[in-house]
C-alpha cells in the first residue's frame, strides 16, 4: 500500500471518528427532547441506553482502526526502507540511489543556466577488498564495508546523496558542490577511512579507498557521469591506490587519450581494468 494511501486512511479515520462523537451527542440530546413528552420514562431510557450502547461500541471500534492503520504505517515505511536501503550499510541501493540521483540532474537541467547550479558525482572503492575477504574472511569484509558507509555518510552533508553501488563500490552525489569544494570532501573521506582499521585484534588491517568523481552542471545523462567517474576512479587505482581523481565534466574528453588509448576504448574497459586491478 502506497504511503498516501495510508495517510488517506488515517485522515478518513479521524474525520469519521470527530462525526461518529458529534452525531452521537446529539442522537443522546434530542432523544432527551423527543421522548419527554409521551411521558414514558421506561421506554427513553432504553432508547437512550441503546443509543449510549451503539456510541460506546463506536469509539473503541474507531481506536481499533486507527492503532489498525498505525501499524500499516509502520510496516509501509519498513518496505519501503527494505526497497531503498541497502541491507548491510543501511545506505541507499543502487536502484534507489541511481533513481535520486536522475531525480536530482533532472532538477539541476530545469534550472535556467545562470540559475544552475554545479554538483559531483563521487565512486568510491575500498582498495584491496578481495584480499581482506580472502586472507581474514566475509564477516571482516562486511565489517570493513559498513564502517567505510558510516564514514561516508558522517563525511558529507545530510542532503547528499550516498549509495552502495554493489561489492565494495559506493557513489556520493554532492548536491551544490563544484570541483574544488568535492576534492576538498573527497581528500577528507579518505584520510577518515585509512585511519579506519577492522579484523581480529592479532590480525588488524587498515583500510584504504581510491575514488573518481565528475563535477557538472546542467542535464548529463546519469550513466555518462558514472563513466566519467569510474574511469577517474581507475586512474586513482593505476597510480597507487588511496587516491582522488576529479575532473569537470567534458575534461577527461579532451584528453583524447589515456595510456595512448582513445578516451571511448578507455571508458569501455574501466570497469573490467578496475576489477582486475583491485585483486
Amino acid at each position: 500500500m502506497r504511503q498516501t494511501s495510508i495517510d488517506d486512511l488515517v485522515r478518513f479515520s479521524m474525520e469519521l471518528l470527530g462525526l461518529t462523537l458529534t452525531m452521537g451527542a446529539i442522537m443522546v440530546i434530542a432523544a432527551f427532547y423527543a421522548f419527554d413528552g409521551f411521558g414514558l420514562p421506561a421506554t427513553r431510557s432504553t432508547l437512550l441506553f441503546c443509543l449510549l450502547a451503539l456510541f460506546g461500541c463506536a469509539l473503541p471500534l474507531q481506536i481499533y482502526a486507527a492503532a489498525r492503520i498505525a501499524g500499516l504505517r509502520r510496516q509501509n515505511e519498513r518496505l519501503h526502507l527494505a526497497a531503498t536501503r541497502d541491507g548491510l550499510t543501511q545506505v541507499l541501493n543502487r536502484t534507489a540511489f541511481k533513481r535520486a540521483a536522475e531525480a536530482e540532474i533532472g532538477a539541476t537541467g530545469r534550472r535556467r543556466a545562470r540559475d544552475a547550479v554545479h554538483h559531483t558525482l563521487l565512486i568510491i572503492d575500498a582498495d584491496h577488498f578481495k584480499k581482506i575477504n580472502d586472507r581474514l574472511g566475509h564477516h571482516v569484509g562486511d565489517e570493513a564495508l559498513t564502517a567505510i558507509a558510516a564514514t561516508l555518510r558522517r563525511s558529507v552533508r545530510q542532503d547528499d546523496l550516498v549509495g552502495r553501488l554493489g561489492g565494495e563500490e559506493f557513489a556520493i552525489l554532492l548536491r551544490d558542490a563544484g570541483l574544488e569544494e568535492a576534492r576538498i570532501v573527497a581528500e577528507r573521506l579518505r584520510r577518515a577511512i585509512e585511519r579506519l582499521e577492522v579484523g581480529p585484534a592479532d590480525r588488524r588491517t587498515r583500510l584504504s579507498v581510491s575514488a573518481g568523481g565528475v563535477a557538472f552542471r546542467g542535464p548529463v545523462a546519469f550513466q555518462a557521469l558514472y563513466k566519467m567517474a569510474d574511469a577517474n576512479l581507475y586512474q586513482a587505482k593505476r597510480t597507487g591506490r588511496n587516491r582522488v581523481e576529479l575532473t569537470r565534466l567534458g575534461a577527461l574528453a579532451r584528453g583524447a587519450t589515456i595510456e595512448g588509448k582513445p578516451v571511448e576504448r578507455h571508458l569501455r574497459e574501466a570497469k573490467d581494468a578496475r576489477r582486475i586491478a583491485a585483486r
